[in-house]
C-alpha cells in the first residue's frame, strides 16, 4: 500500500468535488495500493446516511469504499502510539478520530491523503501527507 485516504478525501470522490479525481486514480489502484482507517468507516457512513438515505444504498457504497477499492487498516498499538507523536508534532488541534486516521498512515509508512486543515498542519517531517484543498 502507498496511500491510505481519510475521510475527506473518500467524500471528496463521492460527492464529485474539486479534487475528487485524484482521488478515483489512488482508488483505480484498488486495494493493494490504497487504504481506508477503520475510524473514517464510521464518519463515513455517518455522512453517508445523511447524503443517501437509504439504508441498503449505504452499506453497499460503504462496502465499495472499504472493501472492494481499498484496504481497511485497523487502529493497532503501532497506530495508537503514531497518533500520538503527530498530535504532538501538529502546532494545532488535532481531533482523536483524525489523530487515529493519521496514525494508521504514519504507522504504516502511508501518505495520507485529506482535505482538512487541522491535518494540513502536521508538518511533513512527522507525516507525509498530500492536502486537496
Amino acid at each position: 500500500m502507498t496511500h491510505l485516504l481519510d475521510t475527506s478525501a473518500v467524500l471528496l470522490h463521492f460527492m464529485g468535488e474539486p479534487g475528487g479525481d485524484r482521488v478515483g486514480e489512488w482508488l483505480g489502484q484498488g486495494p493493494d495500493k490504497t487504504a481506508i482507517a477503520a475510524p473514517s468507516v464510521v464518519e463515513l457512513a455517518s455522512r453517508l446516511a445523511e447524503l443517501v438515505q437509504n439504508e441498503r444504498e449505504e452499506r453497499r457504497i460503504l462496502g465499495l469504499y472499504t472493501r472492494e477499492l481499498a484496504t481497511l487498516v485497523p487502529v493497532d498499538e503501532e497506530a495508537a502510539i503514531a497518533a500520538i507523536a503527530l498530535r504532538r508534532a501538529s502546532p494545532e488541534r488535532l481531533p482523536l478520530v483524525d489523530a487515529l486516521i493519521a496514525g494508521c498512515a504514519g504507522a504504516r509508512g502511508l501518505v495520507l491523503v485529506h482535505r482538512d486543515r487541522h491535518l494540513a498542519a502536521i508538518p511533513q517531517s512527522a507525516l507525509r501527507s498530500i492536502y486537496l484543498g
